[in-house]
């Protein structure tokens, strides 16, 4: 989040003293946050590598000493908490109102979840209110508060909204794609069942990534679900890593099929055959298709039983695999990757 500091005049005076504890918290009694609650947050901050999107918002405000008494077990912690965030020096006020803004969000599901079939607490959003938090960052805090909640389609919802530019984007594919690992391997793989949170996000917020592990995150999804739209990926980035990609990609297909016949359904077989059918007859520049050949004959490749069967399919799709019949060699070897063998004689 971008700093500046508490002297911007620009931005509107608060409507509400929002350094009154009481004014922002209201009645307490009895104090919503329990210890149970507590240590469900703290799980949630383990899944999540021990950062809580919270937490990632506290550090670029440099600010990050708060996270120490968050989540608030006592109303002494809380108190603690609002003062670390108020008296924080060289941050601006909306980012103070934000935070504030966030804890009131766990206030108020606390209440309810306290008292079910009452009417839903609105603190957080009468706070917004009085204290003018600009609407783009209650948005933006929503969304983290969603993330860091687990309520991944409440947290699309917010955080692809037309009015936010981009922010922890790196950290929030990565967060999004742990739901694709764990939704595929509960269920067998379908050809578009990974239009997934990861590639929701990415096409509706077109990100810019700044790290290759959150790249690489986003472009295994993009394979799962495309490999025509993969390889335009791969096209539309720098040279140095356009290999890189597109060699995963090639890895990413024969390791699907090699996972298929261990376990896999019918279903899944031919998708993962469909898949090695699209990439095998793609149209490849000369780099591409270099970088195929390598892909396949490298360490990585040659550990693959079905890495024969893709270098016969790709010179089938070139018309240089012999005298042996299309059709037939197109049904083979399909077949060969439906059933994970990869005992197809070919000297490449």
């Amino acid at each position: 989040m971008n700093k500046s500091s508490n002297n911007d005049k620009s931005h509107p005076p608060a409507m509400l003293d929002f350094g009154n504890f009481d004014l922002v918290f209201g009645d307490l009694s009895p104090f919503p946050f329990t210890r149970q609650w507590a240590q469900q947050v703290e799980k949630k901050r383990k899944e999540y590598d021990g950062v809580l999107f919270l937490d990632r918002v506290l550090a670029a405000l440099n600010i990050a000493k708060a996270s120490k008494v968050y989540p608030p077990k006592t109303e002494k912690d809380l108190r603690q908490l609002h003062h670390l965030v108020c008296d924080a020096s060289n941050v601006a006020i909306h980012h103070k109102l934000s935070i504030l803004y966030y804890i009131l969000l766990d206030v108020d599901s606390r209440l309810e979840e306290q008292s079910p079939g009452s009417t839903p607490s609105t603190r957080a959003d009468s706070f917004a209110a009085d204290a003018a938090v600009p609407q783009k960052y209650s948005i933006f805090i929503k969304g983290l508060w969603y993330m860091d909640a687990t309520n991944f389609d409440q947290a699309l919802e917010h955080l692809t909204h037309p009015s936010l530019v981009p922010e922890f984007a790196d950290e929030i594919v990565t967060a999004l794609a742990r739901i694709d690992n764990t939704a595929s391997s509960s269920s067998s793989l379908q050809a578009d069942e990974s239009y997934s949170p990861v590639l929701a996000y990415y096409y509706a917020v077109q990100p810019v990534l700044r790290t290759s592990a959150a790249t690489n995150i986003l472009f295994d999804a993009i394979s799962r679900s495309s490999v025509s739209e993969a390889l335009r990926y791969s096209r539309a980035r720098p040279q140095f890593m356009r290999e890189q990609l597109f060699k995963r990609l090639v890895l990413s297909v024969i390791d699907d099929s090699s996972s298929s016949k261990n376990g896999g359904n019918d279903s899944s077989d031919d998708v993962v055959a469909e898949r090695a059918f699209e990439l095998t007859s793609a149209s490849l520049d000369a780099q591409e298709e270099e970088w195929f050949r390598d892909a396949l004959l490298g360490s990585e490749g040659r550990k693959v039983r079905v890495a024969k069967d893709t270098l016969l399919m790709r010179r089938i799709a070139r018309g240089d695999a012999g005298p042996v019949s299309e059709k037939g060699a197109w049904s083979s070897v399909l077949e060969g990757f439906k059933q994970g063998s990869g005992g197809r004689g070919m000297q490449a």
